[in-house]
């Protein structure tokens, strides 16, 4: 992450524009931010080396291009990690995996705050679900100190709004992952449904959920990733989103096929689990009744079929 001025966002995007045709130029991926720039790669264990030759050639241009517009690469806030599993991490030494801007080596971190996601380089997600675990638990200990001075509707619409929605922030990310790794937020989401119902610890969650209309934190991303899936399918969302799918009918092999007149998706293949964590993989996983995917025109449509169909 490149953190290259104070301006203001507006001020600042304008006066960065420019800077895609440096990525272009060193054929890097990118998203960009207001007030900072996320560049990126993709390598076999085999090229690291030369994946840092192109960093570091694109971080030495990257400083001209600052130069030139009166701006300082901030490498005190720059990070760099490298995402893989366990073994191809391992098959090369730290020291292969550093970078050099000037005279500051940046070493790789084990995990980055990413718009308030917490990602660890083997992207197992502990530390993110650990860190809402505690945050949620935080909260719901302030909320139940006042609770005999709201409303049970007032207390239900704070639990939605503080708890709920940690717990569905960036939840996509989640898919895929062990129950033992998500078990702590349904731990809080059961909590939550207790405080809100006055409940003992002792009691049945799944009718309390039911009655409160809460999906179960794992129904909460497979809904998550089905919207994402329709409104990149009807051409809402963002262009990361839709690039990693292939529509079937776009596959000159398969154009005089059956399949090419329907909505399907190409399922790509994985070689392994680290890599069938990618959105393209996840999101094909799904299974709604076929009522929620035919004729669905508008968003919010789909989001209370979806929602009854998980019920």
């Amino acid at each position: 992450m490149f953190y290259c001025s104070a301006l203001g966002p507006v001020l600042f995007i304008a006066y960065t524009k420019d800077v895609q045709e440096l990525f272009d130029r060193h054929h890097v991926k990118y998203h960009l931010f207001a007030d900072d720039k996320q560049v990126y790669i993709s390598v076999q264990p085999c090229e690291i080396a030369a994946a840092r030759r192109r960093l570091t050639d694109y971080i030495i241009d990257l400083q001209s291009w600052c130069v030139s517009r009166r701006l300082q690469l901030n490498t005190s806030k720059t990070q760099l990690i490298w995402f893989g599993s366990q073994a191809p991490l391992h098959q090369s030494s730290p020291a292969d995996r550093t970078l050099s801007i000037n005279d500051v080596t940046l070493q790789p971190a084990g995990v980055v705050r990413d718009l308030g996601v917490l990602l660890d380089n083997q992207l197992t997600m502990k530390q993110h679900v650990n860190r809402v675990t505690s945050s949620c638990f935080f909260h719901l200990r302030r909320l139940r100190q006042i609770k005999r001075h709201v409303t049970p509707e007032a207390m239900n619409q704070l639990v939605v709004a503080v708890i709920l929605g940690r717990l569905d922030y960036c939840n996509s990310v989640l898919a895929s992952l062990p129950g033992s790794t998500v078990a702590p937020l349904q731990r809080v989401q059961n909590a939550a449904a207790c405080l809100v119902l006055g409940l003992s610890p002792h009691n049945h969650v799944s009718p309390a959920l039911l009655e409160l209309h809460w999906l179960p934190v794992y129904y909460r991303i497979q809904f998550k990733l089905g919207l994402l899936m329709y409104m990149a399918h009807n051409g809402q969302s963002p262009m990361y989103i839709s690039d990693a799918l292939t529509p079937v009918s776009r596959i000159p092999s398969r154009g005089r096929l059956r399949s090419a007149d329907t909505t399907d998706y190409l399922v790509p293949r994985a070689r392994s689990k680290f890599r069938e964590g990618a959105f393209c993989f996840r999101a094909f996983g799904l299974e709604l009744s076929p009522r929620v995917t035919a004729n669905c025109r508008f968003r919010h449509n789909f989001s209370s079929l979806a929602e009854d169909s998980f019920f």
